[in-house]
């Protein structure tokens, strides 16, 4: 019995491509008790947009420019005197760097949100943005 083959062997390569060769480093981040436009300033210096916020050497939450419209804007909170604890979207959602980025692309669909934070070894060590998986597919479509 004869097998065909739908894809040559680097379409297969790219289509095994993973999270980890398409997040954002280093996974920026800033302290709870800092305020939305400490968060805002340190997001527009790295050119993202999310930031982490720790407590210590933990992560409790991740602030996005959805939250920033919705959280603050949207409630008229000034950002000088908001602290991000208050504003922040406290539930992070993981993946892990092996994930590929299908599974990435489709767990953003699923749960509606635009950033995802990516383990490795149960540590943290970036973000896959929703820019990020479309540069993905843009050289995925794009190259022969």
């Amino acid at each position: 019995m004869k097998e065909y083959k739908f894809w040559g062997e680097q379409t297969m390569n790219k289509i095994k491509e993973k999270v980890k060769d398409f997040i954002t480093l280093p996974a920026i981040h800033i302290g709870a008790k800092l305020s939305v436009f400490d968060a805002c300033a340190r997001m527009k210096k790295h050119k993202v947009g999310y930031i982490l916020v720790s407590e210590g050497r933990d992560f409790v939450g991740i602030f996005t420019e959805a939250d920033l419209l919705t959280k603050v804007v949207a409630q008229n909170e000034l950002p000088d005197s908001t602290p991000i604890v208050k504003v922040m979207t406290k539930e992070l959602l993981y993946i892990d760097s092996e994930s590929s980025m299908v599974a990435a692309f489709l767990k953003m669909q699923i749960k509606n949100i635009r950033h995802l934070v990516v383990k490795e070894d149960q540590n943290i060590v970036g973000v896959l943005s929703i820019k990020d998986v479309g540069k993905f597919y843009v050289n995925k479509f794009s190259t022969p």
